[in-house]
């Protein structure tokens, strides 16, 4: 996968391959900008603690690993920048190797609030899951945010996700199922929306 190839075109933004270089800047905008709070760190997401930075890059399954952004691995996982009007806006990211196959899950944040409302993050949701399906043979998304994020919740099933009664542990490989079943928010507040192509 190359950033020179690869364009994924939604209809209010486009999809760009993030490299190494971007990766300080994702970690700020989801962990150190006007929007972290409405999906970790105190007051509201006390269990879900701000990581650092080498945790953030860590190689471990908590972790964004260089293959986010070199496109090393890509049925593991990639990242984007959301761009719109030539401006970056946020990240949408893939993963895949912890799940059962042809299923994917997708993460997104955007950088500021200036940006969210405005249906970009819906928008660019759409364009990754079409392009899993297309290219790549996903028929099968997730997304686990907790209960509280209202907001993104709703953004999530306009972009054609669907909220479940369904648990992590259900879509994992066996082997990661003690280490990510419970979901980025705990079994009771992490919720499961699923979007299906078959």
């Amino acid at each position: 996968m190359n950033k020179d190839i690869i364009k994924i075109e939604g209809n209010k933004t486009h999809l760009v391959p993030v490299t190494l270089n971007d990766r300080q800047n994702v970690y700020e905008w989801c962990f150190h900008s006007e929007t972290t709070k409405y999906h970790s760190g105190p007051p509201d997401y006390p269990n879900n603690p701000i990581p650092t930075y080498e945790d953030f890059c860590a190689s471990d399954e908590h972790g964004y690993t260089d293959y986010y952004f070199t496109g090393a691995k890509p049925k593991d996982g990639r990242g984007f920048i959301i761009i719109n009007e030539e401006e970056p806006i946020g990240f949408v990211s893939y993963c895949a190797f912890h799940l059962k196959p042809n299923i994917a899950e997708l993460d997104i944040w955007i950088k500021d609030d200036t940006n969210c409302g405005k249906g970009f993050g819906t928008d660019a949701l759409v364009a990754l899951s079409n392009w899993l399906n297309k290219e790549m043979g996903i028929d099968e998304l997730i997304m686990g945010p907790s209960a509280k994020n209202i907001r993104a919740v709703k953004a999530y099933e306009k972009a054609g996700f669907q909220i479940t009664d369904s648990l992590m542990n259900e879509f994992l490989k066996d082997e990661y199922v003690s280490i990510l079943g419970s979901g980025d928010y705990g079994v009771d507040e992490t919720l499961i929306l699923i979007k299906q192509y078959n």
